[in-house]
């Protein structure tokens, strides 16, 4: 030994799972009440991840919230949250912004927020949700298939019954935002389909 600290390299599937249990970990104990195994539920761990995802993303200034005005959680259409987003953000800031959820019903009213998630009950509605929200600058998250392929930014998958997801660069880098190298290495990578804008 030459007295040097010996350092072991993170590989991607540690970081991973050091994410994922932090994600984890987040959910469970903001869960409902209700929850009955003590394990999160889907949407426990997609508002977990929802609430981190913002710690990784630069928004342009365009879409940044003025000082002292909170950073928006929107989900538009039917929420399939429950009280779970609400329950992930409650009480947290994020560089010195509270956090707040709000359900939309129009996506005319898209524009006001930094995050806009689109349940797959809106899968059929995806394009014209993705045109509605472009030049906000919101993080666009959604989990129907090819959502990211489409234009959006982050798409949730499922690996069994995990939660995983998948980032477009190209669509992120569009709309002005930045995406920490951090997130995107534990993402998968997508790139527009054929077409996209």
């Amino acid at each position: 030994m030459d007295g040097k600290k010996q350092t072991v390299p993170i590989t991607r599937m540690r970081q991973w799972r050091l994410f994922l249990a932090a994600m984890c970990a987040v959910a469970a104990i903001h869960a409902p009440a209700q929850a009955q195994s003590g394990t999160p539920s889907e949407y426990d761990v997609k508002a977990a991840f929802l609430y981190n995802f913002v710690k990784f993303v630069q928004f342009p200034a365009n879409a940044a919230p003025p000082a002292g005005n909170p950073i928006e959680f929107c989900v538009y259409g039917d929420d399939p949250f429950g009280g779970s987003l609400d329950a992930a953000i409650q009480g947290k800031t994020i560089n010195g912004h509270s956090l707040v959820a709000r359900r939309i019903p129009r996506a005319s009213e898209l524009k006001s927020c930094q995050v806009i998630f689109i349940s797959m009950q809106d899968k059929s509605r995806v394009p014209e949700l993705l045109e509605s929200a472009r030049g906000s600058g919101a993080l666009l998250v959604g989990e129907s298939a090819k959502f990211a392929e489409m234009g959006g930014h982050i798409q949730f998958t499922r690996e069994g019954s995990k939660v995983r997801f998948a980032i477009n660069p190209d669509a992120a880098a569009r709309a002005g935002l930045e995406i920490s190298s951090k997130l995107l290495a534990l993402a998968s990578i997508v790139h527009d389909k054929s077409g996209a804008r």
